[in-house]
């Protein structure tokens, strides 16, 4: 039976409780280090969608807010 669709939140390069993860000590040092992140994983496991990082956690809430309530948005498609 699948599961319902829900967000992951992570720290970039960082493990749950603030450890850096070894399998992503490449990311020391660049940009988006230590910046949070988010994607929207579907009912059987596989990422939908992801976010830009943010450098603060409360930034990337309100951003993950605002999707989980877009229910009705307009789908646009655009040239480019």
């Amino acid at each position: 039976m699948a599961g319902k669709p829900h967000f992951e939140v992570y720290r970039e390069g960082m493990k749950p409780g603030g450890q850096r993860s070894l399998s992503n000590a490449f990311l020391a040092g660049s940009l988006t280090d230590g910046q949070w992140r988010w994607r929207l994983v579907g009912g059987n496991g596989e990422p939908m969608a992801h976010g830009e990082s943010y450098p603060d956690k409360d930034s990337m809430m309100r951003t993950i807010v605002i999707i989980a309530n877009l229910g009705g948005a307009e789908i646009l498609e655009v040239n480019g």
